[in-house]
């Protein structure tokens, strides 16, 4: 069922209950019938137009905790998860941290090896 806005919802439960047919109302707000009968059919038994939440365990980091975890990632890129793991607040597992990081969108990459300097080099650079 697609989801319909609050007014359109409103409009669709005060005109059944004016009356008019499942498919009248389709034609009049030109919305699939079955959309109608089942936004009809939710609020006969919810008795309102909102979605209601969605039952199960809750998520174990809120916003402001994946925030944090974000501001921690890019402050020390290449810090290891356990580390990571106890500086920020919440009480999570290293493998829910690093799957809220990859929801965050940060990827680990490993660094380029650089050469260091040799003294020729040094020399060469002034």
């Amino acid at each position: 069922m697609p989801h319909l806005d609050e007014g359109t919802c409103g409009w669709v439960v005060g005109l059944c209950e004016a009356g008019l047919s499942i498919c009248a109302i389709s034609q009049k707000l030109n919305v699939a019938t079955t959309t109608i009968h089942d936004t009809i059919e939710k609020y006969k038994e919810q008795r309102t137009f909102k979605t209601l939440p969605i039952p199960g365990r809750p998520q174990k980091l809120n916003d402001q905790d994946k925030r944090q975890l974000l501001r921690v990632v890019n402050q020390h890129p290449c810090e290891k998860l356990a580390n990571i793991k106890e500086i920020i607040t919440a009480e999570v597992s290293i493998g829910m941290v690093c799957k809220a990081i990859h929801e965050l969108g940060k990827r680990s990459c490993i660094a380029v090896k650089k050469p260091y300097l040799t003294e020729n080099h040094m020399a060469r650079r002034l």
